[in-house]
């Protein structure tokens, strides 16, 4: 009574109109439960056979429904206070509650714990993927660089290389025989490399002399200047793949002849069309009448005759009717005994197509 009613209902019970002490007086309280649960039955566990008393668990919760006051001057009432109390809530629901509570609080701290793991495989497949990354930036550079490593070495370094052989200064003489005249290389009148090359079948069956227009010739300097615009006019505007000549023969102002290396001995030129293969090509710059301009170009003759680059029984072709160089090497051929030019009682023309 003193649980369920309170301060107030307390100071109810205990007003007896004949003063009776409150220990005389006998309280029932009445439940209604819900749940069997709610309740223990102590009657097993009484020293009394027939006491039959009902514990109440501390988690259950009731209410007062209603007080009943039997005062002792009813003599039918032998009960002096009857409480009724309700059940609020239901203990399985409490229980499922708390399990509820439990399994949430388990299922949070789960999560956490799973959010934790997964955060830790996050971090983890970041530094993988940071690492995955780093790995193929390194390929890739490591790729590049063998890339450029072998470009550099094919297209600059193996290029300069052949441009440095094929330009390299020759020795004075083209041959080891003493009388073969000096021929000056490709690298002095800075020639551009040439695309490419045929070998030719030797010897040489015919010489071709070839006398291009060119600008007054005053020294060497302005020689070799007109011989590189030779080579920037075959290659660039006859699309061929180098200078035509086999040789460029440069006579100056100062009567100084000397000999330049075109495509040289063992290539085929491109100056007579129908006869190139077969055919030495030599480009006259220049004054071509002059006695020493003569004698470098018996000179040349008589150097391939002797190194087998050239027939001695060749044949001097005609690339121009109208030009009168040929006319002046033929007579001029013709004269000399020392070519022993085997063409000379032939009046036959050879020309190019």
């Amino acid at each position: 009574a003193e649980m369920f009613a309170g301060e107030g209902q307390q100071s109810k019970m205990r007003y007896t109109p004949k003063n009776y002490c409150a220990l005389q007086y006998s309280c029932l309280c009445q439940y209604l439960i819900k749940q069997n649960s709610t309740a223990i039955n102590i009657q097993t566990l009484s020293t009394r056979p027939d006491e039959k008393e009902i514990l109440i668990l501390p988690f259950s919760v009731f209410k007062v429904t209603a007080i009943k006051r039997n005062y002792l001057d009813d003599p039918a009432a032998s009960i002096s206070i009857e409480i009724e109390l309700e059940e609020c809530e239901d203990p399985n629901d409490n229980k499922n509650e708390l399990e509820n509570s439990d399994t949430t609080r388990t299922s949070s701290f789960s999560s956490s714990a799973d959010d934790i793991k997964d955060i830790e495989e996050y971090q983890k497949f970041k530094q993988r993927k940071h690492r995955l990354y780093v790995i193929i930036g390194v390929l890739v550079l490591a790729i590049l660089l063998a890339l450029t490593f072998t470009f550099i070495f094919t297209f600059v370094i193996k290029k300069n290389s052949t441009q440095n052989t094929t330009n390299m200064p020759m020795p004075l003489t083209e041959s080891p025989l003493s009388d073969c005249p000096t021929i000056f290389s490709r690298f002095s009148w800075n020639a551009r490399p040439y695309k490419n090359r045929s070998n030719v079948t030797l010897p040489f069956k015919h010489i071709d002399v070839l006398t291009p227009p060119s600008s007054p010739i005053i020294n060497q300097q302005s020689c070799t200047r007109e011989i590189k615009i030779f080579q920037d006019y075959h290659m660039d505007e006859r699309g061929w793949d180098d200078i035509g000549y086999n040789f460029i023969l440069c006579n100056d102002k100062e009567d100084q002849q000397q000999i330049y290396m075109g495509r040289g001995w063992t290539y085929i030129g491109a100056h007579c069309k129908g006869y190139n293969n077969e055919s030495l090509g030599i480009g006259i710059a220049g004054n071509y009448t002059g006695i020493k301009s003569l004698n470098v170009f018996k000179s040349l003759i008589q150097c391939g005759i002797m190194q087998n680059y050239i027939m001695k029984n060749f044949t001097l072709i005609r690339y121009d009717p109208s030009s009168k160089a040929y006319e002046y090497y033929l007579q001029y051929l013709r004269n000399d005994t020392d070519l022993q030019y085997n063409n000379q009682a032939s009046d036959q023309t050879v020309s190019c197509q």
